[in-house]
């Protein structure tokens, strides 16, 4: 035998050996693919909490805002910034000589309308004497009633002039409207100020109370509604008590509860705003802060499966039914909470069904499942 012979034999025979474990190596692959092995899930209800958590704004009760009802130039700021302040407190004062010139004169003028007054009603006394002797003619008589008259009411003018100079004086002194915390003040000594000034002088707010505001869609409303069998208008009274959180983390020690949900949709959002009520004795929230308002609420008789027994196509989700050993696609809604673990399903599954449980994405249609034990 020639060696080229000898060394084409050899390379066929090697080929054949490649070829038949490759072929045994694919067999294998197959035989793993058919023997995996899968943990499966048996559908039953249960009921589930689920938690929402909404950014809320923070307003506490009654914020008054306090604005100069006369003109004038600040002359004295009695209290520090942020201070904690009382109901009648004086806060800022008003340049006052102007208007306790005003209350000089108004009150000048109330005496002299006074003395007018009284002889005024002397003459009138006089004039009706004398109109009884027959001394004087009706005429007379009239015209002591006419300036009796016009003194009485020269006096309520000037007594009228004097209140009106007494309140713009009162209005010097800006007091506190609340018992509270008071803010910033944005103007200093020296500056005017007068009614029209857009930014207030400052406000006083109580944070002992405050409202958390914040907003949900008009089908999550409904969706509520629908779990609690009632109306929207009654879903304050049925809905559980929240948690109101900071944005670091801080959780307020005393539940509140929703007190009102707007009658009216948000044309541009689609949503109703909502309020909900706290006690701040902790004193962590101010108004004006930001917050979390956690909401819980229970759902009766739900599907609920792990999120790893899903998969995601084009923002739809499946799981894969078994059955009679075969895994079948299977499209599912859920209820639109994710909470990172489990899907509450709404359509698409039904008590009894068995579905795989975990690394769907693994798993192909018509795939036969071994079930894990």
């Amino acid at each position: 035998m020639s060696k080229k012979l000898w060394i084409s034999i050899c390379l066929l025979v090697g080929l054949l050996l490649a070829v038949g474990l490759f072929y045994s190596l694919m067999d294998d692959e197959d035989d793993e693919e058919q023997d995996e092995e899968y943990r499966t899930l048996t559908i039953k209800l249960q009921d589930y909490t689920v938690t929402r958590e909404l950014t809320a704004k923070i307003e506490t009760e009654n914020p008054a805002v306090i604005r100069p009802q006369i003109t004038g130039k600040i002359t004295k700021i009695c209290v520090e910034e942020g201070a904690r302040v009382k109901k009648g407190q004086p806060l800022i004062i008003i340049d006052q000589a102007p208007y306790q010139a005003a209350v000089r004169n108004a009150e000048a003028k109330v005496a002299s309308a006074k003395a007018q007054l009284t002889t005024a009603r002397q003459n009138l006394e006089g004039k009706e004497e004398l109109y009884r002797q027959h001394v004087v003619g009706e005429f007379d008589l009239n015209k002591a009633r006419n300036a009796k008259a016009e003194a009485e009411g020269a006096l309520a003018e000037a007594q009228a002039d004097l209140e009106t100079a007494r309140n713009e004086l009162s209005y010097t002194v800006i007091t506190s409207p609340s018992d509270g915390v008071l803010s910033m003040i944005e103007y200093r000594l020296g500056e005017l100020v007068d009614p029209s000034l857009e930014t207030e002088l400052t406000n006083v707010t109580d944070p002992q109370r405050l409202f958390a505001y914040f907003s949900m869609s008009e089908k999550t409303i409904h969706n509520l509604a629908d779990i609690y069998n009632c109306r929207v208008s009654d879903l304050p009274s049925v809905l559980p008590e929240v948690s109101l959180v900071t944005y670091w983390g801080k959780e307020l020690s005393q539940k509140g509860r929703i007190t009102a949900i707007s009658g009216n949709v948000d044309e541009s959002t689609g949503s109703f705003v909502i309020r909900a009520s706290f006690e701040n004795s902790e004193d962590l929230f101010r108004n004006g802060s930001n917050g979390t308002i956690i909401l819980p609420y229970e759902l009766k008789s739900a599907i609920v499966i792990p999120q790893e027994a899903t998969y995601d196509i084009l923002n739809k989700q499946f799981v894969y039914k078994v059955v009679d050993g075969v895994a079948k696609a299977c499209e599912i809604k859920v209820f639109r909470y994710d909470d990172g673990k489990d899907y509450v399903v709404t359509e698409g599954l039904k008590p009894g069904d068995v579905i795989i449980a975990e690394g769907a994405g693994m798993v192909k249609d018509g795939m036969r499942i071994k079930v894990k034990k």
